[in-house]
């Protein structure tokens, strides 16, 4: 399904691992909104935080999303904000896509635990201003289905609720689980289990680059 005027949808995170619970989301969100297509927009590791010795590295974390979406054609990975490093702000992201997509719409896809502290983010009316905001429930957050919180509600904000039935799960809780060498299949995409088992990604004992 999708619009006659081209529709993107910036999906945005570090995918450490990308999971199940994405996919639903952006594919609601696509069906929802009428997209015509979801990037995937991995974001850099922080240089001035530790990286565990067994975590993913940039690298990895790109070819597991590449290995998620590489066989559907509503979505790819714009990989920008990865390789060029650093810290890279969600307007500066939303302003790229603006650059390279003139006549796009442009919908931000982002829990609401990331939305309800909008207010806080680095030129936040100028973001909201660029793009749509597409808002998924996150457990603990405030519920976007009933309204703005009060935050928000002095911005001028174009924004829609995206109701995705809730998968307890998390990036986190997956790394824990290969950690601890328990399966985690049906909580990520086959093709990102084959990734992370080929490439012990996420053991202690590898540090490989993806094959």
């Amino acid at each position: 399904m999708e619009s006659s005027t081209d529709s993107i949808g910036i999906f945005g995170g570090s995918f450490n691992p990308l999971h199940i619970g994405h996919l639903l989301v952006a594919q609601e969100a696509w069906y929802r909104c009428r997209l015509s297509r979801v990037a995937f927009v991995p974001c850099a590791g922080n240089p001035l935080k530790d990286q565990p010795e067994n975590d993913a590295t940039d690298a990895q974390r790109l070819a597991m999303v590449r290995a998620a979406v590489e066989d559907d054609q509503r979505f790819y990975v714009d990989a920008h904000d990865l390789r060029r490093g650093g810290t890279t702000y969600s307007v500066d992201t939303v302003m790229r896509f603006r650059e390279n997509h003139p006549e796009a719409e442009l919908y931000f896809i982002l829990g609401a635990d990331s939305a309800e502290q909008l207010h806080r983010w680095k030129d936040a009316q100028i973001f909201m201003q660029l793009c749509r905001l597409v808002i998924y429930a996150r457990r603990g957050a405030h519920d976007f289905s009933s309204g703005l919180p009060d935050q928000l509600k002095e911005f001028t904000v174009n924004w829609e609720f995206v109701s995705v039935n809730p998968v307890d799960i998390s990036s986190s809780d997956i790394r824990t689980r290969l950690r601890q060498d328990r399966p985690v299949r049906y909580m990520v995409p086959d093709s990102v289990a084959d990734f992370i088992h080929r490439n012990g990604v996420y053991d202690p004992l590898s540090r490989r680059q993806p094959e």
